[in-house]
């Protein structure tokens, strides 16, 4: 019995910083995917929605399969994000000349008001929460950090 409770003893220890760092993953994951109004176009996007159409204005002819593999998600899910994105009007698909079957995403008029306001909100919420960071910890401290998240998405891209 002493065994067991000496591994609870460890796994409490060693589990604590990783716990924070599940706690961070939902809570920015759930922040991810709530839905927010940005002023131009009447336009109510996750951040996933509103990352890809600013994704598609700067990088034109993009397609879904280029994007899934950017973002790590399935063909299926960015398409629902690419179609939910099309239905608002905010982009629009295009087939080439030489290839019938592959469709390119560009944004539309509309579509790029919206992701001008997108950067211009993310600039502000960037700088914004940088500077609360900075207040809280120091900019040596925040610069480690992006360090660190750098090394774990190339240990987690390795799994």
């Amino acid at each position: 019995m002493g065994q067991f409770s000496n591994i609870d003893h460890v796994y409490q220890k060693e589990t604590r910083k990783a716990n924070m760092l599940y706690e961070f993953v939902i809570l920015y994951h759930n922040y991810i995917y709530t839905q927010h109004t940005y002023e131009a176009e009447n336009c109510n996007c996750n951040m996933m929605e509103i990352h890809t159409l600013t994704y598609i204005d700067d990088s034109p002819g993009i397609t879904v399969t280029q994007l899934s593999k950017i973002w790590h998600k399935s063909k299926s899910a960015i398409s629902q994000t690419v179609k939910k994105l099309m239905e608002a009007g905010f982009v629009e698909k295009r087939y080439t000349e030489h290839d019938k079957k592959t469709a390119c995403l560009y944004v539309t008029e509309k579509g790029k008001r919206v992701s001008n306001v997108h950067k211009a909100y993310d600039v502000a919420d960037i700088t914004q929460t940088t500077a609360y960071l900075v207040d809280q910890c120091s900019e040596a401290d925040l610069e480690a950090f992006y360090r660190i998240i750098e090394q774990y998405i190339k240990l987690l891209k390795s799994e």
